[in-house]
């Protein structure tokens, strides 16, 4: 699968990886912004990390 990073200050685009090696692309490099977008939000760092990686797959490479 194809993931560009949607936070604007990363900007890596990761071509033919699985869902789990950009999982732990998000652990080691926006762990902090996961909590604080999770924090105001009101949802779970797990929910949010969902929906980060639902937001960075893309279809075609761009």
């Amino acid at each position: 699968m194809n993931f560009k990073c949607v936070f604007q200050d990363c900007g890596l685009k990761f071509n033919n990886i699985t869902e789990n090696v950009f999982s732990k692309h998000l652990d080691e490099v926006h762990s902090d912004e996961l909590i604080e977008n999770a924090k105001r939000e009101s949802i779970s760092v797990e929910t949010m990390k969902m929906m980060t990686i639902s937001n960075s797959k893309v279809f075609i490479n761009s």
